[in-house]
């Protein structure tokens, strides 16, 4: 990951992911994520990128290197290389609940993976995560690293 200076912008940290988009379009893109997260000490993670409330991720497209705007609801998976997937979630964190999960995408598109949840006491099933709407994107360890699927494109978890 590269850190962008300059006076004249907030300092960001550049995140390389694949991108798929509804239609079967994918992108390789690099991410700008903040120097400082909102919420705990230390920079911002992919998991808080997308899970926030603005519309646009600010990124660069890596085949025309322009920068451009993606709309966050256009997006159905981004994914990031193992090498990375650490960064990618708060470090404090503490799961309380490890699930090997399929999810069955709208166009019957399928991603096995692993599924890391804080649970609370009151509402402990992976049902109550499901219809949380806590976050927009779940976070699933694949093979290749973690990919975020986005909940809207969700039509079946496979448990």
């Amino acid at each position: 990951m590269e850190t962008s200076e300059s006076p004249y912008r907030t300092p960001t940290r550049a995140l390389v992911v694949e991108i798929a988009f509804d239609g079967d379009r994918c992108e390789n893109v690099t991410l700008f994520l903040s120097t400082l997260s909102e919420t705990h000490a230390g920079p911002e993670t992919l998991d808080e990128a997308l899970n926030h409330e603005r519309d646009f991720l600010p990124a660069r497209s890596n085949e025309t290197e322009q920068t451009i705007l993606i709309r966050r609801r256009a997006i159905r998976t981004v994914t990031v290389s193992d090498a990375v997937a650490a960064q990618c979630r708060a470090h404090d964190e503490a799961f309380s609940c490890v699930d090997l999960v399929r999810l069955e995408l709208v166009g019957g598109e399928t991603i096995e993976g692993t599924l890391a949840t804080v649970l609370s006491p009151q509402k402990p099933r992976l049902s109550d995560y499901f219809n949380s709407g806590a976050a927009d994107f779940v976070p699933l360890t694949v093979a290749e690293g973690v990919t975020f699927v986005n909940r809207d494109f969700i039509s079946i978890v496979w448990l």
